[in-house]
């Protein structure tokens, strides 16, 4: 019997596959080798898209104290919260506005019309708003809470101008002043503001850092005076830039000798300590040496030596709270992890300096900035005419990741998988400030000769002839 019976064996159990495409979807979240994947996929896409203008103003003045050599360029730019305006403050204190939208399309259309100048666009893209405040402007802010109001400060002084849009006036809605002490009376031009921020939930309250190696505080109910400093009394050195906490509880700001300071601004203290008129001098929390960091990394300690450099920006990854970005006179670019105090990403191109072709390049006070979704570290080349844009992801998967813990150093700008981790982008003028639009992954930069370079993700035209294909688009003078 046994000979009529049939035996059915039994199915191996196989693996199910895990549908990538839309598990986001599922599980409401980006896995992180998803994300890393889609970054790589960015950076390749990246291109000029070559939009431009002219900062060319009647009350502007150019002069030794805001210029080298006669030259000029944007210091300083940034969007605001919807990425609807752009404002922009040059070296000359000329401060401007565009509608980002509007001046997007117009440059695009004037190349596609036939036989025009790829210069001829005076006419097409205008600022809303254009004030000339005859002093070198350093820093400008949106105030979030506001988006009428904009903030400007200069380290020729110790102001902070307030400039309302809404209305069309060339004069500051308010101006704001630090408190001096008897011994800087006589020699103000040293002490001024270098770097300012807006509080997200108080619209009377911002702080900025200066010259003079304080953070001064104001609530704009109790007058245009700062109402609290706070320093370090036993090494006060010059500040270049400040960033706030995403809980405002926290401020670092870096010193053009290579440290970064962070200050606890509650120290069991209540908002009311911010209505006194009476000066409160805090100690840092915490002094961060870069350089020290820096010779911890045995590999990149190896290649090079490292000298202490000046702190040019820091920034706060909007994607990862805990990664604080710096960038250093020397044109290095580096995180800096929060958590275990140590550097986690560098990128380290030869300085400005070692190449002839570019003897005031130390010059410029850079800005770099993040991309605001995705770990995207963008700031302008110190050597050639370009952009960096940096991995910047957390964890190892990054081109730009180091380990001090070990003797393995990743190189920047390399192919890993065969995947390009970081790029430089060409541009046609030198890149000094970067900002990134706060709805995409387009960003802008302001160049040496005050023009403005978009960079955004290539793109190929469907409609067939009269389009651009190449991704690419010329410069507009405005």
């Amino acid at each position: 019997m046994d000979s009529f019976v049939v035996r059915l064996e039994k199915n191996k159990s196989t693996k199910r596959r895990i549908w990538e495409r839309d598990i986001w979807e599922i599980e409401g979240k980006f896995s992180s080798t998803y994300r890393h994947r889609i970054v790589r996929r960015l950076l390749k896409s990246y291109s000029e898209l070559n939009l431009s203008h002219k900062f060319v103003s009647e009350g502007s003045i150019l002069s030794d104290r805001g210029s080298l050599r006669g030259r000029e360029w944007i210091s300083s730019l940034e969007f605001d919260s919807k990425g609807i305006y752009l404002a922009s403050v040059t070296s000359t204190g000329c401060l401007k506005v565009h509608d980002y939208e509007s001046l997007c399309c117009k440059c695009a259309s004037a190349q596609m019309k036939d036989g025009r100048k790829k210069n001829d666009f005076r006419d097409e893209a205008k600022p809303i708003v254009e004030i000339s405040t005859r002093e070198k402007l350093d820093a400008v802010r949106w105030n979030p809470t506001n988006q009428d109001e904009i903030g400007c400060v200069s380290e020729r002084n110790g102001k902070v101008l307030l400039f309302d849009i809404g209305y069309e006036s060339s004069k500051p809605s308010q101006v704001l002043e630090r408190k001096l002490n008897p011994s800087e009376q006589e020699d103000m031009e040293h002490f001024g503001l270098s770097d300012l921020a807006f509080s997200s939930g108080d619209k009377f309250r911002l702080l900025a850092c200066g010259l003079d190696g304080n953070v001064h505080m104001w609530d704009r109910r109790t007058g245009k005076f700062s109402c609290s400093v706070t320093s370090d009394l036993f090494d006060s050195r010059p500040l270049s830039c400040l960033q706030w906490t995403y809980d405002e509880q926290i401020v670092y700001a870096g010193c053009k000798t290579g440290n970064v300071y962070a200050w606890d601004l509650r120290e069991g203290r209540t908002s009311t300590a911010f209505l006194s008129h009476n000066e409160v001098y805090r100690p840092p929390l915490e002094t961060i040496t870069i350089a020290s960091l820096l010779e911890d990394i045995s590999s990149l300690k190896a290649q090079t030596e490292i000298i202490s450099s000046g702190v040019q920006s820091v920034n706060l990854n909007p994607s990862c709270w805990y990664q604080l970005a710096f960038h250093l006179n020397n044109g290095w670019s580096g995180v800096l992890n929060l958590n275990s105090k140590k550097v986690t990403h560098i990128h380290c191109p030869p300085p400005p300096w070692m190449t002839r072709d570019s003897p005031t390049a130390s010059f410029y006070h850079r800005k770099p900035a993040w991309l605001p979704s995705v770990s995207i570290y963008v700031a302008g080349s110190a050597l050639d005419y370009g952009i960096n844009i940096l991995d910047f992801s957390p964890g190892y998967k990054s081109s730009c990741y180091v380990d001090s813990d070990s003797d393995g150093m990743q190189t920047d700008l390399e192919e890993n998988d065969g995947h390009l981790h970081s790029k430089m982008v060409q541009v046609s003028a030198p890149v000094v400030a970067c900002t990134a639009h706060p709805l995409n992954t387009s960003f802008v930069g302001g160049t040496e000769g005050t023009s403005l370079a978009l960079i955004a993700q290539k793109y190929e035209s469907t409609s067939g002839e009269g389009s651009p294909s190449d991704g690419s688009l010329s410069w507009a003078h405005i």
